[in-house]
């Protein structure tokens, strides 16, 4: 899965790990429109690396903000420096080995934390593809009209990563650092919504907003009315948390009508297995985006400008 950055995020190296193995990984050069492969002893004298049909970074069609032009998509990286432990046990277990071994856990890290911070869908399980064919395996006989059937194309909208944003997420994985729970299913809400899975989206969007309400909430404790403090408990629920911000009067986001539409449409999917419809999910997670952008542990300030989830 390619990953958007700004070209000024190119051409530099980074340090990152997985556990005890540590690496560090260089970026390809700034030459448009594939991208050239870093400047790492070895990597020229490999046609299958170097060669003229060799993507690195290539720039698609896409809606991306000004202020976050230019920007390319990332194909390739290149790994150097690999130190990780030896062990007498498994004496065949060598730094190389472990860097085959935990090479796919540390993209999924790296790649839940770019979904975090940026909004981009990098799951390479379940692509959303750009096109997609309309009708498949339909005929028409009678009347003829094949025109129905053909392509439906899209152009994404793109918040490509900082260099600075790049190398944080790096780091955070090097560190074993996770994102905040409520980012995580937040993610995963907007994952399912662009997968046409309604119930799961309405769960997962809700139960963000919960996490993320709790602890706003929690955190003005001591502001609150004492018969509103008496209401928290390690069993307060969504529901209870909108009561308590209503009567205590506190300032949101998002109004209390809306967070407490959201509530009840996960009861519905979660208790009676209602499924949404496609505009209610739409709906519901722009109100979680909303309250998690400004309320949340990741702040999303106005320069924040919106991706394909929102």
């Amino acid at each position: 899965m390619h990953i958007w950055v700004m070209r000024d995020a190119l051409d530099a190296k980074y340090s990152t790990g997985y556990g005890e193995l540590k690496f560090n990984v260089v970026l390809p050069t700034d030459q448009p429109p594939l991208g050239g492969p870093p400047d790492v002893p070895g990597i020229s004298l490999r046609t299958e690396l170097a060669g003229d049909q060799v993507v690195w970074a290539q720039e698609y069609d896409a809606h991306i903000p000004e202020s976050l032009k230019p920007a390319t998509a990332l194909h390739r990286v290149a790994m150097i420096d690999v130190d990780g432990p030896t062990y007498d046990h498994r004496s065949w277990f060598t730094p190389d080995n472990q860097l085959a071994e935990y090479v796919n856990s540390w993209f999924d890290e790296v790649r839940t934390w770019v979904e975090v911070v940026t909004g981009q869908d990098l799951d390479p399980n379940h692509r959303v593809y750009d096109a997609e064919l309309v009708g498949t395996g339909l005929v028409f006989i009678e009347p003829s009209d094949d025109r129905a059937i053909g392509f439906r194309l899209t152009t994404p909208r793109v918040h490509p990563l900082r260099a600075r944003e790049w190398a944080d997420i790096l780091g955070f994985v090097r560190d074993g650092k996770q994102p905040p729970l409520e980012e995580v299913l937040s993610r995963d809400a907007r994952a399912a919504q662009r997968r046409h899975a309604n119930r799961r989206a309405i769960i997962d969007a809700a139960t963000a907003l919960e996490i993320a309400l709790g602890q706003y909430v929690r955190t003005v404790t001591d502001q609150l009315p004492a018969k509103q403090q008496g209401r928290i408990g390690e069993r307060t629920a969504l529901g209870d948390y909108i009561s308590i911000a209503e009567h205590s009067g506190l300032q949101l986001a998002v109004s209390v009508d809306r967070l407490r539409w959201l509530n009840r449409l996960r009861n519905d999917a979660a208790h009676r297995g209602r499924a949404p419809s496609q505009w209610d999910v739409g709906a519901a997670v722009k109100v979680m985006i909303d309250f998690l952008g400004a309320h949340g542990r990741i702040r999303r300030t106005g320069e924040h400008k919106s991706d394909g989830g929102e």
